[in-house]
Formats: C-alpha cells, structure tokens, sequence
C-alpha cells in the first residue's frame, strides 16, 4: 500500500526500496547508441553500475525502451515508457510506477560507472532526519537530479508534469517537497560518460 491510513507514508528501509536504473534514452551524445551498453575498462557501463548495487540484494529493474538481447543478458526485469517520443527521464521514473511494487524507488542513470557504493544507504538514512516523499542528491554545487529517492505518492506530480510537457527533472524536484542529501565528500562520483571517447 502507497500510504498508510491517516496520510502517513511509510519509512524507506531495505525491505520496501527497489531500484530503477534509467536506460530508455536515445543515446544523441553517443551515436544514437545504447549508452546502458557502451565499454568501460573491460565491461559495459551497465555492468559497473550493477556491480555497485549488487551486494545491496535490492530488487533491480532495468526502464528500457529498445528490447535487445544484451539487456535480456542480465535476466533482470524491464520496462519500456508509457509516453511515447523518448520524453526522457521523467517518463521512464512515470513508467516504473506501473511495475514496481515497492512503495519506495531509487532511480539512478545507466551511464555512471563510478556511483558511489553508499548511495542508496545515505539517502535512506537522510530521510530519518529530514523527511521527505523526494530525496535529491546535491554534489555540494549543484543538484543530480537523475539519483532521487522516490515516494509512490509522487506519481500524480510527474503525470501532471508529462501531460504539460513539463519535462526538467531539475525544476520538477524543485517544485516538490523534497530534501537535499549532501554527497559533496563524493562529488566527482556523479560524473555521467556523456561521449564515445572512452
């Protein structure tokens, strides 16, 4: 259940967190290539992010919107956008709402090979100071707003923002209740491969 009776959300803890690792873009920086797929140092960038999700043992789901076998490969659960378009990010954290049970989402970009491996704890021990339905990372500088902790209550709020092509992660978070988690002692782990030069 997304809420409690009362109106009371339910505390993200390992139990009722799942992540959604976001894969459904076009890939224009790269070629029009799958940027979940491209080679880093021996391995795709996928398999770097899973491989710092792994020991964590949390449900992962991967929000593709091109069906190929290197994805299959992983044997984890996919699901593609329910907008049409390629609308960006926004539509595939709207999607996962409609397949994952979790009351909580951790969503994080495919293309990030050095994600810092306290992510998903740091945000879930913020929330016990500072609650909130959204927990945005901030390097110290600026937000990243591609690595939230999502409440399922938000789901309205994105499909408002959809339908008025309102389509910045950035000024959505901004508009929401949410709270900043500082990761500033780990700022350059949020760098994102945004070219084929690698």
């Amino acid at each position: 259940m997304c809420i409690k009776q009362g109106g009371e959300i339910s505390p993200p803890h390992c139990s009722n967190v799942s992540v959604v690792i976001l894969a459904g873009g076009q890939g224009k920086r790269v070629g029009f290539r799958q940027k979940a797929l491209l080679p880093y140092k021996g391995e795709c960038l996928l398999t770097h992010v899973l491989q710092r999700l792994t020991p964590l043992n949390l449900p992962i789901w991967l929000n593709v919107n091109v069906r190929l076998p290197e994805y299959d490969a992983y044997e984890l659960p996919q699901f593609s956008d329910d907008y049409q378009g390629f609308l960006g990010p926004m539509a595939g954290m709207h999607a996962a709402w409609n397949h994952v049970d979790s009351p909580w989402i951790i969503f994080m970009p495919c293309d990030n090979p050095s994600l810092p491996r306290a992510l998903v704890e740091q945000l879930i021990l913020a929330y016990q100071t500072r609650p909130a339905p959204l927990m945005a990372v901030t390097d110290g500088e600026r937000i990243q707003p591609l690595y939230l902790l999502m409440h399922c209550s938000m789901l309205p709020a994105l499909v408002r923002a959809l339908e008025q092509s309102h389509l910045s992660v950035f000024r959505w978070i901004m508009e929401q209740p949410h709270t900043l988690v500082n990761f500033s002692k780990e700022k350059h782990a949020f760098q994102n491969v945004n070219t084929l030069d690698i």
